[in-house]
């Protein structure tokens, strides 16, 4: 895959909050919010979620909740029930 860091998108009229939020002369170094293009398979994959036209909650990937009970266990010491 290849990935184009290199063209300069100007986000500032754009929703941006990342430069919405102070004056033009602040470089918002504050969030993990890219200035550059998605890369092409992940724009063609929410395009074919997008042309199937239905949006329900998926299920969620096997192995999951047992994932994330782990991590929540060892990161704060939570023994969580699964329910």
């Amino acid at each position: 895959m290849n990935f184009d860091f290199d063209t300069i998108i100007n986000r500032r009229a754009s929703e941006s909050t990342k430069w919405r939020t102070f004056a033009d002369d602040v470089l918002p170094m504050w969030v993990a919010d890219m200035d550059f293009r998605a890369p092409e398979a992940v724009i063609a994959a929410l395009q074919k979620k997008l042309d199937h036209g239905i949006f329900g909650y998926p299920s969620l990937p096997d192995g999951l909740t047992d994932t994330v009970l782990a991590w929540l266990s060892r990161r704060h010491g939570w023994e969580v029930e699964p329910e």
